[in-house]
């Protein structure tokens, strides 16, 4: 004779089920954030291979922002601009931005913008000789602790969006304020690539050791220290 369930039996099974659940979760939240920080640094990694590529073909040269027409192979004035014209990486959303930070927009005709950031406007003077066009890696003392493409973002209209550049020094050099600026999305860090090819994840602590004193927190709010 099969055994029937009674109500209450069903009911507490679905409770425990629904216990388990929330316990679960979080695990799993923090499991796909971390899955999503994993790739994110693969990404970026790529990029800064594209970059030593345009580098081999380009006078040594690292590319950031410049003047419209100062990059070979392309009109644009964006270090995306500089890899993309002359075929360096694959240009696609998955391949040029953060999983974290999707763009819900299209992508296709925003692609000068929602990607990883570099230091806009000359903002590492002192530290480098070239910073409208790019640097030179022969120019970087300590290339492992010197870093460029960073997870960055720009607030408009309280929206937060990747961004391909980010304001550096900022607050001590202008005394003003900017909407450009590194994101730390990923539990309050951010990835950065330095010139020797390696990427790494860092918080607040860490990054005012490199010198960073400006960013958005996760959830889009900026912050100075």
């Amino acid at each position: 004779m099969v055994k029937k369930f009674s109500l209450i039996e069903l009911l507490v099974v679905v409770a425990i089920i629904g216990i388990l659940a929330s316990l679960l979760l979080p695990t799993l939240k923090e499991a796909r954030k971390k899955s999503k920080s994993a790739v994110c640094k693969s990404t970026i990694g790529q990029l800064g291979v594209s970059a030593y590529m345009f580098a081999d073909d380009n006078d040594g040269r690292i590319p950031v922002s410049g003047a419209a027409g100062s990059f070979p192979n392309t009109p644009g004035r964006w270090w995306t601009h500089a890899l993309n014209g002359g075929g360096y990486v694959k240009w696609t959303e998955e391949a040029m931005s953060c999983p974290s930070l999707p763009y819900e927009g299209d992508w296709l005709n925003d692609t000068n913008y929602v990607t990883y950031g570099a230091p806009r406007l000359g903002g590492r003077t002192g530290e480098i000789t070239s910073p409208y066009s790019g640097f030179k890696l022969t120019e970087v003392e300590s290339p492992s602790e010197f870093f460029w493409y960073s997870d960055s973002a720009k607030k408009s209209d309280g929206v937060i969006h990747q961004w391909n550049n980010y304001e550096y020094w900022y607050k001590n050099n202008n005394g003003k304020s900017s909407g450009l600026r590194i994101h730390n999305r990923h539990s309050e860090k951010a990835n950065l690539w330095f010139a020797d090819g390696h990427v790494s994840s860092h918080w607040l602590g860490s990054m005012k050791q490199l010198g960073i004193d400006y960013i958005f927190t996760e959830n889009g709010t900026a912050l100075s220290f």
